[in-house]
C-alpha cells in the first residue's frame, strides 16, 4: 500500500515563508495607516538595544547630546554622527546607540537604508534650572534632511519622590507636520517615566524628509534624572523610622 506525503508542495511552503517574512512590516504600515499616516514609507523603528547609562558623579553640568544613526536595510546600526554635543571626556550616549537593532525602513515594501534621530538631555545634579558648571554644547555637524530635527525643546524636571538616578528612552512618531503623534516610554526606570512623557509632549520638530516630501518618522528621546544635592548631601523622602 502506498501512502500519499502530507509534506506541504513546495511552492506552499515557499508562499509561508514569504508571507512570515513580510508580515511584520505590512503589520507595521497597516498600524500607520490606521493613524492616518501615508505609509508608502515606513520609518525605521527601534527593536532592542542597550539603554545608556547616567554619567559619573564628577560630570555635575547638564549634558546634551544629538545624534544622527544611520540604519543600514537589514535593520543595523551602520553609523552614529555626532551633531551636538556637550565637551565630555567621555560621550555617554553613542556608545549604547551602537547597539541598537531596528525595523528597518521600508519604501513600497522595500527595505531601504535610512537614518533616525536620537537626542539626549540628562540633567544636572540640581532641583532648579539654574545654570550650571560646564560648558555649553557646541554644534558638531548638520543635520540630513531624513531625520526629525528638533526646534522646540524642554528639560526633565526631578520627580520629587524619586530616589537616585535613573535614565528613560521615550520613542516619538513625528508626524509630517513635525509634531509628536505618538509618544511612549520603551524603557527605563519607571520612576521617571512620567516625567520623561511630560518633557517629550512638549517638543516640536522640523519633519523628516523622503524624496523630498515630508515624511513622519521615529524619534528617540533619552532623558537622564540625577538625584539633587543639597548642601553638600543628596537630597530625597526621609528614611522610614
Amino acid at each position: 500500500m502506498r501512502f500519499k506525503s502530507r509534506s506541504r508542495p513546495a511552492w506552499l511552503a515557499a508562499s509561508w515563508v514569504i508571507v512570515a517574512a513580510a508580515s511584520e512590516p505590512i503589520g507595521h504600515a497597516a498600524r500607520l495607516a490606521q493613524a492616518g499616516v501615508d505609509a508608502t514609507f515606513v520609518p525605521a523603528r527601534r527593536l532592542s538595544g542597550s539603554l545608556p547609562s547616567t554619567p559619573s558623579a564628577n560630570v555635575v553640568g547638564r549634558i546634551e547630546e544629538t545624534l544622527e544613526v544611520g540604519v543600514d536595510a537589514a535593520g543595523r546600526v551602520a553609523r552614529v554622527t555626532p551633531l551636538r554635543g556637550s565637551p565630555l571626556p567621555r560621550d555617554p550616549i553613542a556608545p549604547a546607540a551602537t547597539t541598537w537593532r531596528f525595523m528597518p525602513a521600508s519604501e513600497r515594501g522595500r527595505a531601504v537604508p535610512s537614518r533616525v534621530l536620537v537626542a539626549a538631555i540628562i540633567r544636572p545634579p540640581q532641583l532648579d534650572d539654574s545654570p550650571t558648571i560646564g560648558d555649553p554644547p557646541v554644534e558638531l555637524a548638520p543635520p540630513s534632511d531624513e531625520i526629525p530635527f528638533p526646534i522646540i525643546t524642554g528639560s526633565p524636571r526631578y520627580p520629587p519622590l524619586a530616589i537616585g538616578d535613573g535614565v528613560v528612552l521615550v520613542e516619538v512618531l513625528v508626524g509630517a507636520d513635525g509634531r509628536g503623534r505618538e509618544i511612549r516610554v520603551i524603557e527605563g526606570a519607571p520612576a521617571f517615566g512620567q516625567a520623561a512623557l511630560e518633557t517629550a509632549r512638549q517638543w516640536s520638530f522640523r519633519p523628516a524628509r523622503w524624496n523630498g516630501a515630508a515624511v513622519q518618522a521615529y524619534a528617540y528621546l533619552v532623558f537622564g534624572f540625577r538625584q539633587p544635592v543639597v548642601g553638600g548631601r543628596r537630597s530625597g523622602p526621609p528614611a522610614n523610622r
